[in-house]
């Protein structure tokens, strides 16, 4: 069974009509099953020397991309990928191989959810075009889930794994796991209403300086810029810029160990 990240709106005590709008809402995803599934071709492994990983994460994909670096005889040192993401599992294990390996991560096209969360951030470098966009939703350490009563054991003990798996994964990189859920809280009312209609916001992203502020560094402008909004218009209104408080205090193991 394979768990997804989703926004959803804290308990709030609203009047009138919009109350009702937000408790339809609560436990209820902000964000479709697969924001960006036909953005790239899906491949993994390497081709003319470099070292690719294009389209959903998934242990299919990874085992391929695990045995095309074994068995080169000249081992890449760049991870290029453009991924909608995938599985919390997934993406844990694709980041920690990363690390192991010290590869450098460029973003291409875009790195989402448990790509933004757990690749990216693994990088020894990190290099980011023009136009790369990076998006987060959530993680294994938000406070709200979608899924059915008859799945509570199974979600719970798969919870409990991976939230152990991610305070671990980010205490090794100096890097707060707030990263992920943060812009969670930003989401104004309004945000969440039109969201009931198919609108709005599907993640949120931060400016480099607040990236640099969660630990989040080392971070390469391959175009001496990172503007994605000016050169993807089409695909600006669909991700909220969160501003990181001047209260913020960066934390490592911010969330714990269970």
């Amino acid at each position: 069974m394979l768990y997804r990240m989703a926004i959803t709106t804290r308990e709030r005590s609203l009047k009138g009509i919009l109350l009702i709008f937000l408790i339809l809402l609560t436990g209820c995803s902000l964000l479709p099953e697969k924001p960006t599934a036909n953005h790239v071709e899906h491949f993994s492994g390497i081709r003319n020397g470099r070292l690719l990983y294009l389209g959903e994460l998934s242990e299919q994909a990874n085992q391929a991309l695990f045995d095309a670096y074994a068995a080169a005889d000249v081992k890449p040192k760049q991870l290029l990928i453009s991924s909608g993401g995938g599985d919390i599992a997934v993406g844990l294990v694709l980041g920690q191989w990363v690390r192991q390996h010290q590869l450098d991560v460029a973003v291409d096209k875009i790195c989402a959810s448990s790509c933004a969360n757990y690749v990216f951030p693994a990088g020894r470098n990190k290099y980011l075009k023009k136009d790369s966009i990076l998006l987060w939703h959530g993680s294994a350490w938000q406070k709200h889930w979608d899924y059915e009563a008859k799945h509570k054991d199974s979600v719970e003990r798969y919870l409990r794994d991976t939230r152990l798996q991610e305070s671990d994964f980010y205490d090794r990189l100096s890097v707060d796991n707030a990263l992920t859920v943060y812009g969670q809280d930003k989401f104004s009312l309004w945000d969440h209403f039109v969201s009931m209609f198919g609108q709005g916001y599907i993640g949120y992203d931060y400016s480099i300086a607040d990236l640099n502020r969660f630990g989040v560094t080392n971070i390469v402008l391959k175009d001496g810029e990172w503007d994605w909004r000016k050169h993807r218009p089409d695909k600006a209104h669909l991700v909220k810029r969160v501003k990181v408080g001047n209260d913020f205090i960066f934390t490592l193991r911010r969330f714990g160990n269970t």
